[in-house]
């Protein structure tokens, strides 16, 4: 983050034009920016400061937005990721979610839609960060860690998580055995409402529950709530 106290947004993009136009705009919008246009840049950048929020490209050239964001993601210190494409298709969306990333903006998109999302994600995680402060919490043998972004299962054994998928987590053990709409989820951690195509939800809690070792077809953490969305069964202690 930039020492001005200015959120500070890595863009990365192989087109010049999108650099300047998209640095410009958050520029003018309070933000400081810091660019790349491959992966192998997007590291070095990294490796001199971390900040707050990634907005990544899917075309570009060497290895892909959605590897990198895979690889981005492995690592729980790492910023919130918003992927950018001109791929309008619902499975190229699916997928940049599934892999963790935060948010999916289409190309071309409007001035006002990418700066609103971007202060949403960034609220977003403000707020988690403030409600993190109360602790640990243990539910089924597990123990999650979400101001480490971590999850403890019963033997021990470290399970990293993507932003998206603590949040979410989040929200379920501070809301245990109450049923929870997909609207619902979506406010508490996405910071805007769903839509018809909006399969994020679904898409983190697949993940998720692979994650809690959950049988597919037969879980018994997150369990779904026909009709109402999805239950977090286990009882929660807060340590």
């Amino acid at each position: 983050m930039s020492n001005d106290n200015k959120s500070c947004i890595l863009l990365v993009d192989d087109n010049e034009d999108i650099l300047q136009l998209v640095s410009g705009l958050l520029i003018a919008e309070g933000f400081s920016v810091v660019t790349a246009t491959q992966g192998e840049q997007m590291y070095a950048r990294l490796s001199q400061s971390r900040p707050d929020l990634i907005l990544l490209d899917v075309m570009l050239p060497g290895q892909d937005g959605f590897v990198l964001c895979r690889q981005l993601l492995a690592d729980p210190g790492m910023p919130p990721v918003i992927m950018l494409s001109a791929k309008d298709e619902e499975i190229d969306r699916v997928v940049g979610l599934e892999l963790g990333a935060d948010d999916y903006v289409v190309k071309p998109f409007g001035r006002r839609e990418l700066v609103a999302r971007i202060k949403a994600v960034l609220r977003r995680v403000g707020q988690q960060s403030h409600q993190r402060a109360s602790g640990d919490y243990c539910f089924s043998g597990w123990r999650f860690k979400p101001t480490r972004m971590e999850l403890l299962d019963p033997e021990g054994t470290l399970i990293p998580l993507s932003s998206s998928e603590n949040e979410l987590l989040l929200v379920f053990v501070q809301n245990p055995r109450l049923p929870m709409s997909r609207d619902r989820l979506l406010a508490l951690t996405k910071g805007r409402n769903s839509t018809a195509f909006d399969r994020s939800i679904d898409s983190h809690i697949s993940r998720l529950r692979r994650k809690l070792c959950e049988d597919a077809k037969h879980p018994e953490i997150i369990k779904t709530a026909w009709g109402s969305g999805y239950l977090f069964t286990p009882s929660v202690e807060v340590l």
